[in-house]
């Protein structure tokens, strides 16, 4: 299993090691490339920190080099390694590759069950503004017309910095509509499918 939490999550979140600008945009590049492995997605990230193509991915390195920028900014936030180089690697490898992926393939499976549940909405990827700025993962739809949307999360979002959910919370109100949440556990099970179809049946 991905082991993507504890005072690394802390460390990588507090000096911005894993911020899209200082790494790579990793959801994007999986969207314009469906790599279907963890290898081809490792080879993507570096491929586009070397070369320049045409889905505009551009990425600040390697998953390596990213775990090396987390190893170096322990000094400066707890002033001694608590972490190996290898440790901090892997902890990158799982949060990039590992936990990327599996988002991807969590989202497809919601859109699968909530088609099952729903014949009078239709649910669809949400791709480019609405995806990456926006930070929304699913359109709801209702008569052709937007009605809302759904990120799909980790359990372990609601641990995470308050910063970070006030950004998402932030971002989603943007649009305007309501954004609802469906969060699976790491056996990749919906925690709470029941709470988010009775909300969906009210939009």
């Amino acid at each position: 299993m991905a082991y993507t939490g504890g005072p690394l999550n802390e460390l990588n979140g507090k000096m911005g090691i894993s911020a899209p600008y200082k790494s790579v945009p990793v959801m994007k590049l999986i969207k314009a490339h469906k790599p279907k492995s963890k290898e081809e997605l490792v080879e993507l990230i570096k491929w586009h920190s070397e070369n320049k193509c045409e889905c505009g991915v551009v990425s600040q390195g390697t998953v390596e080099s990213f775990g090396k920028n987390l190893y170096d900014s322990q000094i400066s936030y707890w002033g001694y390694n608590k972490y190996s180089l290898q440790e901090c690697i892997q902890w990158e490898y799982d949060l990039f590759v590992v936990q990327s992926l599996k988002g991807g393939i969590v989202e497809k499976k919601a859109i699968e069950q909530l088609r099952k549940t729903f014949s009078s909405y239709s649910f669809v990827e949400a791709e480019g503004f609405l995806d990456e700025e926006l930070r929304i993962d699913i359109i709801i739809n209702k008569d052709q017309d937007e009605v809302g949307g759904i990120q799909v999360k980790p359990s372990t979002f609601k641990l995470m910095r308050k910063e970070v959910i006030t950004f998402n919370k932030n971002a989603n109100q943007k649009w305007g509509k309501p954004v609802l949440y469906l969060f699976y556990d790491d056996k990749e099970k919906f925690v709470n499918l029941s709470e988010l179809v009775d909300l969906i049946g009210k939009l």
